[in-house]
């Protein structure tokens, strides 16, 4: 990684949980370290978090920093805090979420690391109190899970918000990007290719509902059955609540109504 000796990352498995990528953690500094999302208290994660600390010369760690309150992304933040006596940080909307905070950060905010500063992007839709962390000097984003390496993020209301998520998409590709870094998957070489990816893929599932419900599916498990044929039956409960996202933002643009547990094309009958 060019000019990034500073900034490595330390994998945690989450098995059982939704990716099967685990967590990407990220540590940034020369000697005081800061740490971005700590997703298990296991001995093993947080023993090899301070493995890498050392390994990269670092003589402490200074900060943790998260990218939001999704337990693969902070279940560790405490335990980590006990053993290196650092600081945690957490979107000011989530103040107290944890109960060991010792700062708050939004949008805008700049928070200095060893080596650089990190600017604070509130990105909400997969989770309101998401930020994502922009490294300015090398031009490097860490998404956390709004934007992932392989795959596509999860939007599952009410706390995902499908318009927000698409507003907060298109403020990143206003920022200079060389690279995306992250939670979970592979790092993007590409950062404005995986935006507009990820933008076309919505806007692409979102024509598929209003197919669907033009051809007269009426529940979110009907549409679910006629969009997404390829999917393995056991994740069609996720693929609903990605669906209810795009409902909901449908009704709030005007398109869409809802009558009890039904859903109807505005001006389309019964």
């Amino acid at each position: 990684m060019p000019g990034l000796a500073h900034i490595r990352h330390f994998r945690a498995a989450n098995p059982g949980y939704m990716t099967l990528e685990g967590t990407n953690q990220y540590l940034l500094g020369r000697e005081a370290i800061t740490v971005i999302d700590v997703a298990l208290p296991s001995s093993d994660n947080i023993d090899g978090i301070l493995a890498e600390v050392e390994a990269m010369g670092g003589k402490r760690i200074e900060k943790i920093l998260l990218t939001h309150i999704h337990r693969d992304h902070c279940g560790g933040a405490l335990a980590l805090k006990k053993r290196s006596g650092a600081k945690i940080g957490i979107s000011r909307g989530r103040a107290g979420y944890l109960g060991g905070e010792d700062f708050v950060y939004s949008e805008g905010d700049t928070i200095d690391y060893d080596g650089g500063k990190l600017e604070v992007v509130h990105t909400p839709g997969h989770e309101s109190g998401h930020c994502c962390f922009y490294e300015p000097e090398f031009q490097i984003l860490f998404t956390g899970d709004h934007i992932l390496g392989r795959g596509t993020t999860v939007i599952a209301p009410p706390d995902g918000d499908m318009v927000q998520y698409l507003h907060s998409l298109e403020k990143l590709s206003l920022l200079k990007l060389y690279r995306l870094m992250p939670g979970h998957g592979p790092m993007v070489e590409d950062p404005y290719g995986k935006i507009r990816e990820y933008i076309e893929h919505r806007l692409m599932r979102e024509r598929q509902v209003i197919d669907a419900l033009r051809d007269g599916h009426r529940t979110t498990a009907s549409m679910v059955e006629a969009i997404y044929t390829d999917t393995p039956a056991p994740l069609h409960s996720v693929a609903q609540r990605s669906v209810e996202a795009h409902l909901r933002k449908l009704i709030q643009e005007g398109r869409v109504r809802k009558e009890r547990e039904r859903y109807f094309l505005v001006d389309a009958g019964p």
